[in-house]
This record gives C-alpha cells, sequence and structure tokens, in this order.
C-alpha cells in the first residue's frame, strides 16, 4: 500500500510539472516551474516530501539543511514526513545578515546560474548554521541544474568533517549534468522528477 501511494506521489509531480513548467530559455537551458520553487503548492511540497523521506529512510539523518530560499520550504516538508523525533531542521539564508546568535557557520559564495546568463557573474552567500564536524546532514534544494550549487555546499562541508548523507531536489535537469556532479562526490543523490530533455513550445520530456 505503501508503495502504491508512493507511485501515486510520483505521478501526481509529473503532472504538475508538466502542466506548470515553462521554457523560457531553450539555448540556456532555463525553464520555469514557479510551483516548484516561487510559488510552492503544499500539495506539491507534500508529495515530494514523502519521497525524499523513502529514499533516505535507512539512513542516520541528524540535521536537515536547506539551500535558501526554497530549499527550506522543502526541507520542513521532508522533515515532517520523516517524524522520527530526532531529525532536526537548521536554519541557512541567504545574502542576509547573520544573526550573532548563529554559531558555527558554514558560507560559499555560489554563482548564480540564471543571474550569471544574462551578462553578468552574480555570486549569492549561503549561510548554513550550527555545522559541527560529525553531524549527519541531508542537503535539500528545489532544483539542480549544472550542480555548481550542490557541488559547492557538500564538498565544503566533506571538507568540514560533516557527514553528507544525501542530496535532494525537486527536480533535476539531466541534460546539464548538474547530479552527476554532485553523485561524483560520493554522497547519495535523488531526484523526485528528472528533466530529461526541453524543446521550443514548452516541449519538457521527462524520465518515467
Amino acid at each position: 500500500m505503501r508503495n502504491e501511494n508512493l507511485q501515486r506521489d510520483l505521478v501526481f509531480l509529473h503532472q504538475e510539472f508538466i502542466r506548470d513548467a515553462k521554457v523560457l530559455d531553450l539555448e540556456r537551458g532555463y525553464i520555469s516551474a514557479s510551483a516548484f520553487n516561487l510559488r510552492m503548492k503544499p500539495a506539491i511540497l507534500g508529495a515530494a516530501a514523502r519521497l525524499i523521506a523513502q529514499a533516505f529512510a535507512s539512513e542516520k539523518i541528524d540535521i536537515i539543511h536547506g539551500i535558501p530560499h526554497s530549499g527550506n520550504y522543502l526541507a520542513t516538508a521532508v522533515a515532517l514526513a520523516m517524524d522520527n523525533g530526532k531529525t532536526r531542521i537548521h536554519s541557512s539564508r541567504k545574502d542576509q545578515n547573520v544573526p550573532t546568535t548563529w554559531k558555527d557557520i558554514f558560507r560559499a559564495e555560489i554563482r548564480s546560474f540564471t543571474t550569471s546568463n544574462s551578462g553578468m557573474t552574480v555570486f549569492s552567500g549561503i549561510n548554513l548554521s550550527f555545522v559541527l564536524p560529525g553531524d549527519h546532514v541531508l542537503i535539500i534544494d528545489d532544483v539542480c541544474a549544472t550542480g555548481e550549487t550542490g557541488t559547492h555546499i557538500v564538498s565544503g562541508l566533506k571538507k568540514r568533517g560533516v557527514n553528507v548523507v544525501g542530496f535532494a531536489v525537486l527536480f533535476d535537469k539531466v541534460f546539464q549534468g548538474g547530479l552527476k556532479e554532485v553523485e561524483k562526490l560520493g554522497v547519495n543523490v535523488f531526484s523526485c522528477i528528472h528533466v530529461v530533455s526541453i524543446g521550443k513550445h514548452d516541449q519538457i520530456q521527462l524520465a518515467q
């Protein structure tokens, strides 16, 4: 029964993605799916969270860190779906002053995929709070394109002595290879939706 419910979640996410996604720039591989990152629907968050929680059910996870901003929403939903009483969510912020109460901060400067393609190279500061060596951490983001954000965060945490047990996203763009780059760092990766290719007139092919 549980597997049937998860399969329904997957079908639902595929249907919602195809309905919502638009190809904004074919050459640069840029697509928009606002219901999956900018204006997230609770039903989408719930379905994705259940799939991610199941994918990492056998892992020891102390902390879930969402990559801001949209990753924070999904991280909260995943923690609720795991519902084990032990996993915590730690705060993450982008380009904001860090509160003085935050200790053991991990910070990474990440190039913006969409902005840099517009002719400017813009970097965002990603701040993760209370990161300690030995922690078992699951990293959550909304989308993985080239993998630059994921590889920077994962490699930086590993150098700090953190056990990164996984990297999970709502959707990845297979044709840009980002999830494979993160996987090369020796962590388990998971994506609810694999976008295999895009074409003119909002043609989007998903892996089945």
